[in-house]
This record gives structure tokens, C-alpha cells and sequence, in this order.
């Protein structure tokens, strides 16, 4: 009993202590304290409390949804399946993605409204078997935030052409010399094509090109690489793909000259001139024992366009024994140079081949021959293909001629057998001999009932004799053996006016 009244005593106790504590909390905020507005799980709803705040429970809401990418491209080619990935971060249940193309609305969710689409479990859209219709603006709309991705797909057309793997359809390219290229040309279409390359206008056949293929290989580019390449996807409709590619070459100076070897005499003036093409453009001066010449008393430059070939002339005034020798003509632009040599002398320029005419056996052949001092001597060789020696008709006398244009006409008849010939001439002047003209190939057909040669003729092996000039009967003989082929010889050389 004395037990139960003591602890009876401390509960009592211990309920006025607490009771003591609270009273002055409801005092401090002028309030009277009401028990039966206790709060037993320790929250004060006025929130009117002198202790420390009660923590404040809110909502967890998750980050919203968005793009690393807003907007994407994609190549695709006729005939591919493309995917065009609606990649959203923080994408959660409680969002909804929607397909657009433009403003057309193509799925909501995993249900796709169009049925070139078909809507993935990652939201990626898939569009089968792709053609130029399908080239457009597509975007990918999370809601209920209105997050979009913009993609651009490009189909390419039915044909393509590629130049080292890069698409130069209908576009232009520029090479330079020497480099290494190559061209393919593919077509997308769901029927056998054969493809076909023409460069200019003109059908390209392998090699170099494997045509067949639609691959072109241009090693070691110059400038006949140079135009307009075309690719047909001949698919035996009657509007096949085709495509282009314009190709420039950049390319050191071609160089040339028609005139080698320049004749002139003292006092005159003398012309050298050069031709070229190059790209890109070029610039050209002419060079004399190492020197360059420039605009003097004594040369005049010119440069002009003749025949689509820039052409660089420089005129030597009042001719003298020291202007003699060999010029340069020197051309460079910023890939290479190059140069052509040009001899300056007294003696005739290399004959040039005019023509020939052949009847039966018998051939006349002419050769024109610059010289303004008089022609003295000329030579003839020629010899049958498999021959390894040439047989010669030269001539020691000649007449003076008027100089004027110094302009010479070489002309030679002869009858021959029959087989394939080669002919050349040169000259001799007061000042010494020109060197040969380049050779004339020629071809005497086999006559089966050949005619007898006639009285007058002159047989294989006897004196053959040559006049130089229209003189009167005085020229002089030379004698010589002919190859037994050599039917007739007569070897003449007349002043032509021009």
C-alpha cells in the first residue's frame, strides 16, 4: 500500500513539473492555453510557436524533359530506312511524345497516323524505303512541357556522283596536275541500270575509266582531264537520272613553238615568238644567255591571243652578229614553268611539208623552206620501212633568186615501188645547211599489171640528174646510186611569192 501511495506521489509530481513548463509559452504569445487544443503529435497548426519551426513537407517533382540537340540533320539516299530518334532526357511515364512533318501530324505516342511511319518503343520514328516525297521538317513534341527536336531530312537524288567519297553532283571541282582522282557514279533505283560517262559530250569507254562500273580513275591529272563530266543511270525509262560534275585543272604552261629555228639576216629585224596555255594564268618573258629582255631600243615585247593559245612575240631591231644564238622563251605561273628554245641565225629554217600527191607509183611531194639569202644546195633522203639506211638526192648548183619574202618551194617527183616510204629534205644557204625536216611518211599501193617503163625513163642504178632552180640548161649533174625500187627522179626548187 505505502508503495502504491509513493508512486501515486512522483506521477503527481512529475505532471505538475511539465505543467509549470508550458504555462509560460502560452503567456509569451498572449494567448490562454487550452488543453483541448493540444496538439499530440507536436505540431502547432497556427504555426504561433516561440521553438524551432517544423519542418516544411513538400511535393518531389522531377527535372522536366529536354533535348541535348534541338536540331538535327540527316543524309539518307532513295531507297534507305531511316530512323529519326526522339532522344528526350528525363522522358517519364507521364509524358507523351507526338510526331509532326511541318504541321502534320504523323503519331501520338506508339500510334502512328500515317502509315509511312511507324512509331518505335523509344519513340523513335521509323520511315521505310525513304524517296525524295519524304525530304522534309520533322519534329519530335514532349508534352505536357511542349519540348521539341527539329530534324531535317535530306533524301539524295536517284543519282549521285562522288569524287574521293564526296557528293559534287551538279557542283564543280578543281584538280590540280598530277594529283590523283576518282569519280563514282551510283544510282538508287529499284530496277538493273547501266551507267554511263561521257566527258565533253563524248562517250568515256575503260580504260581509264571502268565506265561500266560507274568508277572513273584520273592518275596523274592534266589538262586534257579537264571539262564536263556526265552520268547517266540508263534505266530504259524515258527519264533516267543523270547528273554532272564540272572538273578545272590547274596546270603548269604548255609551251610550243611552230618556229624553232628563226632565219634573218644582218641589218633586218627579227620575230620570235612562243605560244601557251596554262592555268591559272601565267606570265612569260623571253631569256638570252641567261638575261632577261625587256622593252628597249632593241626588243620590243608583244603579247597577244592568237587561235585560243596566249602568244608572247619579241621583235629584235637592227640584226647584228651578236644577237645570233639561242633565246628562251619562259613562261610560270604558280604550279610550274616551263620554256621553249628558239635558234636565231643566218642559216634556212627547217623545211616544212606542204604537201603530196600520188598517182599510180609515181608521188610529188613540196616542201616550203625560209631563207633570205639564197639557196645554194638542197638534199632529199628517203628509204623503204625496214630499211636501215637512207638513200640520197642532193643537188650542187643553184641560180639566184630575188629575195623579197625569202619563201622557197621544194618540189620532188618520183616513182618508187610499191610499200611504205619516208622522206625528208634540208637545205643549204650562203651561211651553211638548215637541219632536216621532220619525216614524211608515204604509201605506194601495189599495182599488179604495172606499165613498162617508158624510152625516156631512167633505169634503176643509172645517172640521175637533178636541177635546182628554173635556170636555163646549165645546172650541173651529180650522180649517185638509187635504190632498185627508184624508178624516176626529178628534184626542182622555185621562189614562191607570198
Amino acid at each position: 500500500m505505502r508503495a502504491t501511495t509513493w508512486m501515486l506521489l512522483i506521477c503527481l509530481l512529475i505532471g505538475q513539473f511539465y505543467g509549470e513548463r508550458a504555462s509560460p509559452i502560452g503567456e509569451e504569445n498572449g494567448e490562454d492555453y487550452q488543453d483541448d487544443d493540444y496538439d499530440y503529435g507536436g505540431e502547432d497548426d497556427s504555426g504561433n510557436s516561440d521553438g524551432p519551426p517544423a519542418p516544411i513537407v513538400e511535393d518531389v517533382q522531377s527535372a522536366p524533359p529536354y533535348f541535348e540537340q534541338s536540331d538535327v540533320v540527316i543524309d539518307a539516299k532513295p531507297g534507305d530506312d531511316v530512323i529519326i530518334n526522339c532522344d528526350a532526357r528525363n522522358f517519364e511515364i507521364k509524358n507523351v511524345a507526338m510526331w509532326y512533318k511541318n504541321s502534320t501530324v504523323l503519331a501520338t505516342g506508339q500510334n502512328a497516323i500515317n502509315n509511312r511511319v511507324e512509331v518505335m518503343r523509344n519513340n523513335s520514328l521509323r520511315i521505310g524505303s525513304v524517296t525524295a516525297e519524304d525530304a522534309d521538317d520533322y519534329y519530335c513534341v514532349v508534352l505536357p512541357q511542349d519540348v521539341r527536336q527539329h530534324t531535317k531530312l535530306i533524301v539524295g537524288a536517284r543519282l549521285s556522283i562522288l569524287c574521293d567519297d564526296r557528293d559534287v553532283t551538279d557542283r564543280s571541282q578543281t584538280f590540280k596536275q598530277g594529283d590523283r582522282h576518282k569519280l563514282v557514279c551510283r544510282a538508287f533505283l529499284p530496277t538493273k541500270t547501266d551507267i554511263k560517262w561521257s566527258l565533253n559530250g563524248q562517250r568515256l569507254q575503260p580504260p581509264p575509266s571502268d565506265a561500266a562500273n560507274g568508277v572513273i580513275v584520273l592518275d596523274n591529272v592534266d589538262e586534257e582531264n579537264a571539262g564536263v563530266y556526265q552520268c547517266l543511270g540508263d534505266d530504259g525509262s524515258a527519264d533516267p537520272p543523270h547528273g554532272m560534275v564540272t572538273v578545272d585543272v590547274q596546270y603548269s604552261p604548255k609551251v610550243s613553238t611552230h618556229r624553232h629555228h628563226v632565219n634573218t639576216q644582218e641589218g633586218d629585224s627579227a620575230e620570235l615568238y612562243c605560244e601557251y596555255r596554262a592555268n591559272p594564268i601565267a606570265i612569260s618573258f623571253f631569256i638570252k644567255d641567261g638575261k632577261t629582255l625587256s622593252l628597249s631600243d632593241k626588243y620590243s615585247i608583244r603579247n597577244t591571243l592568237h587561235k585560243a593559245h596566249n602568244r608572247t612575240m619579241l621583235l629584235i631591231k637592227h640584226v647584228e652578229a651578236n644577237d645570233l644564238g639561242e633565246y628562251l622563251c619562259h613562261v610560270e605561273n604558280a604550279i610550274g614553268s616551263n620554256e621553249v628554245r628558239i635558234q636565231l641565225s643566218y642559216r634556212p629554217e627547217t623545211p616544212q611539208y606542204e604537201d603530196s600527191s600520188i598517182e599510180g607509183k609515181q608521188v610529188t611531194m613540196h616542201w616550203l623552206v625560209r631563207s633570205l639569202q639564197p639557196l645554194s644546195e638542197a638534199m632529199l633522203d628517203y628509204r623503204l620501212t625496214g630499211s636501215y639506211t637512207w638513200s640520197t638526192v642532193s643537188v650542187i648548183q643553184t641560180q639566184r633568186h630575188d629575195k623579197d619574202n625569202g619563201i622557197w618551194k621544194i618540189t620532188h617527183q618520183m616513182e618508187l615501188s610499191p610499200g611504205l616510204w619516208h622522206a625528208r629534205v634540208k637545205t643549204k644557204n650562203t651561211q651553211g645547211w638548215s637541219n632536216f625536216s621532220p619525216d614524211h611518211d608515204f604509201h605506194i599501193k601495189d599495182v599488179e599489171d604495172s606499165e613498162e617503163i617508158d624510152d625516156g625513163a631512167v633505169p634503176p642504178g643509172d645517172l640521175v640528174r637533178a636541177g635546182f632552180g628554173v635556170g636555163s640548161g646549165n645546172n650541173s649533174a651529180c650522180t649517185m646510186g638509187m635504190l632498185p625500187g627508184l624508178m624516176l627522179a626529178a628534184f626542182s626548187i622555185s621562189m614562191l611569192r607570198l
